[in-house]
C-alpha cells in the first residue's frame, strides 16, 4: 500500500485513507455468493474519492479458473453472473475461461463499489508477500485482457470500464512476525505427533481425493496477518475444513460446519474418542465450538486412523 501511496502517478501522488473494512463482501447477481474481498480502502485522491480492492496472497493461488467454476453444464444463475462480469468489464467469454474466476469477481468489485460513492477511479491492489512471486504470472495474463503491461511494484492503467478508471498494482511486502508451516508442526508435544502433522499436511495437497481442490490458509490476510494456524480451504467455497492450531493446547480441528452438522460433528467426536481410547473434552478446560470435531496428535497411531474424518470433514464443509 505505501508503494501506490509514493506513485509519481498524478492521481496517486496525493492518497489519503479514509476507511478500511476487512472482509468486505459485494454482492454480485446469479446467486448468493459474494465476493469477498481481503480488505476495501476508501481512500481520497486528489481530493476524489478512490475505492482500492485489496487481495492479500503468500503461497495461496486466485483460485480456480472461470471454465471451472463455470462448468460443463451450468446452472442459470451461473450463466447470469458471468455474462454479467463480461459486460461490466467488457470482456469475452473465450478470453477469460483460462483466467482466474477470483480475479474476474474482485475486479468487478471495484467497479461496483466505485459506482457506489460515485468515485471515477477505482484500484486493484494485490499485495504479495511471496519473495518469488508467486501467482504473479495469472496476475499478469489478466491484466494483459485490458491492453496493458504488467510489472511487478507498479502500477498500471487506466483502462475506461463503464465509465470508472481503473488501475491495477502489484505489489511486494515484507511478512512481519509470520510463523512457518514448521513452526506449528513442531508445536505437538511428541515426536510421533509432529511427524503426523507433516503427514496430514502431504496427505491433504498431494494425496486425497480433492488435493487439487484445495487451497492454503496459512497467512491469509485478514485484518493484518494470520500466524494463529495451518488452515485448509476448498476452492469450491469460502471455508477452512481443517485446521492445524496452537490454540486449545495444539491439536487438529476438523470443521464441519455448525449450520448444518451440529449433530454430526458431536457423533464424529464420539466415534474418535473412542476410536482413540481418549476423550477429548477431558484435555479442554474451554468451550467447544458448535460443528468441529477435534483430534489430539499425540493420541493417534498412524495416519490412516483419521483420513476418512478428514475427508468427510471436506465434503461436509462444501455443504457450509
Amino acid at each position: 500500500m505505501s508503494y501506490i501511496l509514493k506513485s509519481t502517478t498524478p492521481l496517486f501522488k496525493d492518497v489519503k485513507v479514509l476507511y478500511g473494512f476487512p472482509e468486505y463482501k459485494v454482492s454480485l447477481p446469479g446467486g448468493n455468493a459474494s465476493s469477498q474481498n481481503d480488505l476495501y480502502v476508501l481512500a481520497k485522491a486528489n481530493n476524489e474519492l478512490l475505492p482500492i480492492m485489496v487481495e492479500g496472497k503468500v503461497a495461496e493461488p486466485f483460485g480456480e479458473t472461470t471454465a471451472s467454476w463455470f462448468g460443463d453444464n451450468p446452472s442459470d444463475g451461473k450463466q447470469e453472473r458471468l455474462d454479467f462480469l463480461l459486460n461490466l468489464l467488457s470482456l469475452n467469454k473465450d478470453s477469460v475461461l483460462d483466467k482466474r474466476y477470483q480475479l474476474l469477481h474482485r475486479t468487478a468489485s471495484a467497479l461496483i463499489e466505485a459506482k457506489k460513492v460515485s468515485a471515477k477511479n477505482a484500484l486493484i491492489l494485490i499485495h504479495s508477500y511471496s519473495e518469488i512471486g508467486k501467482w504473479y504470472g495469472d496476475y499478469a495474463e489478466f491484466v494483459k485482457l485490458f491492453q496493458l503491461s504488467p510489472e511487478k511494484d507498479g502500477l498500471v492503467g487506466p483502462v475506461q470500464l463503464n465509465g470508472i478508471n481503473l488501475y491495477f498494482s502489484w505489489v511486494t511486502g515484507i511478512m512481519k512476525d509470520t510463523k512457518s508451516k514448521e513452526y506449528f508442526f513442531n508445536m505437538f508435544k511428541t515426536e510421533k505427533a509432529r511427524i503426523l502433522a507433516k503427514e496430514i499436511d502431504d496427505y491433504i495437497y498431494k494425496k486425497s481425493s480433492y488435493r487439487d481442490e484445495v487451497e492454503d490458509y496459512h497467512h491469509r490476510y485478514k485484518n493484518g496477518i494470520r500466524t494463529d494456524c495451518i488452515g485448509y480451504v476448498s476452492k469450491k467455497g469460502s471455508y477452512k475444513f481443517a485446521t492445524i492450531t496452537e490454540a486449545r493446547k495444539v491439536c487438529f480441528v476438523l470443521h464441519l460446519g455448525k449450520k448444518r452438522h451440529i449433530e454430526t460433528a458431536k457423533k464424529m467426536q464420539r466415534k474418535i474418542d473412542e476410536l482413540l481410547g481418549h476423550m477429548y473434552e477431558e484435555s479442554d478446560g474451554t468451550r467447544l465450538t458448535s460443528g468441529e470435531v477435534y483430534i489430539r496428535l499425540e493420541w493417534v497411531d498412524n495416519l490412516d486412523q483419521i483420513t476418512s474424518f478428514i475427508d468427510d470433514a471436506y465434503e461436509m464443509r462444501l455443504q457450509k
